[in-house]
């Protein structure tokens, strides 16, 4: 059997690596692929032709799409859909991997509900056999949702809506340094046509002032973005960012024009004001990590639903919930959908915004919270934040959260400086918090300190005493949990590591920087080695003994080779992977990247696994070994960990003010959870410091050769 695979629409970020998954995945599974190149206008034209292994090689990092993409005005009629089905036949496609937005997916459905009557028009015309058309009775269809936008009903988030955030993220942190130093005020426009999250989820990542989105038109919007660049200047701000949504409108739907409100801005508040539109530049470039990766799983999903499913059975569409694939009907998504952009036309805004999920409404909240002057209460509660392991990006962006949730429900917000150590030490002390989502590590520093004895324990308890603390929110790794369990007061943990270990959660903050580190060096990697070619590099990364990180990574980077410790080298497993690395290399391949977690076995370390690999490789490449160590943990925190560090640390606030024993905030199927620490820590194998359940991802990454070498 074969399949097709097709881009359509406007392209977005991670679609390569979705083309990657599918055509891979399908050759393993035993089917053929056919390529079907610019999209239905392609499609239309009979431009398909069957691709392989190889034909897919290196290109998940790359932007755009390699299968290229075009709108096809005739393929919205039946006459271009009948001419579709044709040129399906003909190429002997009997299953369809649509990758493109709710248009695309829409288009396609209607393809698959007209099948049937197409065909029996063909054969009447005598275009094709009753052979071919008794083969192929009806299309077997999958979408995968690729738009920047992400603006489809029931999925936490669609292919290239992460990269796009990146760049919008990235420029408004850029913005920030130069309002700063002249006092300005910036206007960004965003994309995400009648979709807000893509503005929404930046204001929150970056501390905007004020946020205009299509979900939420206010009665008097120039009197709210006055008032929240007013108060942001009388608490000392040298700067104020508003983000506009491109499709955000007043109440009686008149569209809010960038140009009008950088006008307004100078003419009500006398701030000079610039003006910036983004524009394209959001859905261009390399894909993020979480793009290559999400993609891939969602690929590989999408033709083992192919595959497996049943002949007419109903189309469906791969979704997301956090880190979990989850098929949904396609024409319920696309219905769905449609009934968001109807709320929206009727003036039912709040109906719009419960569409849009849990999430966006967390960050609304977050967004509206973090605006807000601080409260006031008859009895106030002082709250202690902590570190507690190693640092790890989005901690800032928990400082942050904490400091303005707390104080916004009225309470005091206390800061302790190198973890629990500098409580005992009375380290306690304010931070200003403005700005420092953006910024690396932590301000406050941390330490690995925890209460191991009992008089340690009761050194903890008293210093909790002494500084009048009815509360703890601890952000860190695994120690964090350890930490918390010898708590008397309410005791919230918020997961902060770039290993992921953590039980009780599915990823925790620091995560997706560190996997956007180590594909970025690949990325580098394999240019550098375009000059002297046949050359594999051992890289070594972090994580321990928990292979979360290099799993993930292998899939972003599109490595050959991973190993961790719950799937070490062995003697058998070697010779078989040295095997495959030459016969790839001897069918063409030039460059080879293998990842070694720094938790192996020591008879397996990098050094030696390049020793051992070229050594066997008769001549055919050299090794070089890297590790990227620190790196690793450094730099600017990616915008889903600063999503992630606010979403869990509100829910933490919450559960301390609420008197909850210690408990872990996480993430379950992209939902934001408690449960109790006892718990987490009994699902957890305690030696080696990590989830006693499978945390790899189970995809295809890039073996070292097709399924015949």
């Amino acid at each position: 059997m074969r399949i097709g695979v097709l881009t359509s629409g406007g392209d977005a970020p991670g679609m390569n690596a979705a083309v990657v998954a599918v055509v891979r995945r399908a050759l393993v599974r035993g089917w053929s692929v056919s390529a079907i190149h610019e999209g239905y206008a392609g499609l239309m034209e009979g431009r398909i032709a069957d691709i392989g292994w190889n034909g897919v090689s290196h290109v998940q990092q790359l932007g755009g799409t390699v299968l290229g993409t075009a709108r096809s005005p005739e393929f919205r009629t039946s006459a271009g859909r009948k001419e579709a089905v044709f040129h399906l036949v003909q190429a002997r496609i009997s299953r369809l991997v649509v990758v493109g937005g709710d248009g695309s997916l829409t288009g396609a459905n209607a393809l698959r509900a007209e099948w049937g009557a197409h065909i029996e028009a063909l054969l009447k015309e005598r275009r094709i056999t009753r052979d071919a058309a008794n083969t192929h009775p009806r299309l077997g269809l999958t979408g995968l949702v690729g738009s920047i936008d992400n603006d489809l009903w029931g999925t936490d988030r669609t292919i290239g809506c992460d990269t796009a955030l990146h760049r919008i993220v990235d420029a408004v942190d850029t913005l920030t340094s130069t309002a700063r130093s002249h006092q300005r005020s910036f206007v960004v426009e965003v994309m995400g046509r009648r979709a807000g999250f893509l503005a929404l989820a930046a204001s929150v990542c970056t501390g905007a002032d004020h946020v205009l989105i299509p979900e939420r038109p206010a009665d008097d919007w120039e009197g709210e973005v006055c008032a929240a660049l007013w108060r942001g200047r009388h608490l000392g701000r040298r700067k104020s960012i508003v983000l506009l949504a491109e499709g955000a409108c007043d109440r009686q739907g008149k569209r809010i024009e960038a140009e009008a409100l950088r006008a307004m801005i100078e003419r009500e508040l006398q701030i000079e004001t610039r003006t910036t539109v983004l524009g394209h530049v959001q859905r261009g470039g390399t894909p993020s990590a979480y793009d290559r990766v999400q993609s891939t799983a969602l690929g590989v999903a999408a033709v083992d639903r192919l595959v497996g499913e049943a002949r007419g059975a109903e189309p469906t569409v791969m979704t997301t919930a956090g880190p979990s694939v989850v098929p949904r009907l396609l024409a319920e998504c696309v219905r769905k959908t449609a009934e968001i952009a109807t709320a929206l036309d009727e003036g039912r805004f709040q109906a719009a915004v419960n569409a849009r999920g849990p999430e966006f409404m967390e960050l609304l909240a977050a967004h509206d919270t973090h605006g807000r002057p601080a409260g006031s209460q008859a009895v106030q509660r002082r709250l202690l934040l902590a570190h507690v392991g190693a640092p790890a990006p989005g901690m800032n962006a928990a400082i942050h959260a904490f400091v303005r949730t707390v104080s916004v429900a009225g309470h005091v917000p206390v800061l302790a400086h190198e973890g629990l150590r500098g409580l005992l030490e009375g380290r306690l002390a304010e931070v200003d918090v403005d700005g420092i989502q953006s910024v690396g590590a932590t301000l406050l520093g941390t330490n690995r300190w925890r209460p191991r004895t009992t008089g340690e324990v009761a050194q903890l308890r008293k210093a909790l005493q002494t500084h009048d603390i009815d509360g703890v929110v601890l952000v860190g790794g695994f120690g964090a949990l350890e930490a918390a369990a010898a708590m008397r007061v309410p005791c919230a943990v918020v997961p902060a590591t770039i290993s992921n270990n953590v039980p009780g959660t599915e990823i925790s903050v620091g995560a997706d920087t560190a996997v956007n580190a180590i594909c970025e060096a690949i990325d580098r990697l394999k240019q550098s080695a375009v000059g002297s070619r046949h050359r594999v590099f051992f890289v070594e990364v972090m994580g321990r003994r928990c292979g979360w990180l290099a799993r993930a990574a292998g899939i972003g980077g599109g490595a050959e080779l991973v190993y961790t410790d719950e799937e070490p080298p062995t003697l058998d497993r070697l010779r078989q992977d040295v095997a495959g690395l030459n016969a790839a290399m001897d069918a063409g391949r030039t460059v080879g990247i293998v990842l070694v977690a720094d938790g192996v076995p020591d008879p397996y370390r990098a050094e030696r696994l390049a020793d051992l690999f070229r050594q066997e490789s008769g001549g055919r490449f050299d090794t070089r070994v890297c590790v990227l160590g620190h790196l690793q943990q450094g730099g600017r925190p990616s915008p889903a960990d600063r999503m992630l560090a606010v979403r869990l640390v509100q829910k933490a606030v919450a559960d301390v003010l609420s008197g909850c024993r210690p408990c872990v905030v996480g993430l379950a199927s992209g939902a934001v959870k408690t449960e109790r620490v006892e718990h987490a820590l009994a699902a957890s194998d305690r030696d080696a410091r990590r989830p006693t359940f499978p945390r790899l991802l189970a995809s295809v990454t890039d073996p070292p050769g097709p399924p015949s070498a």
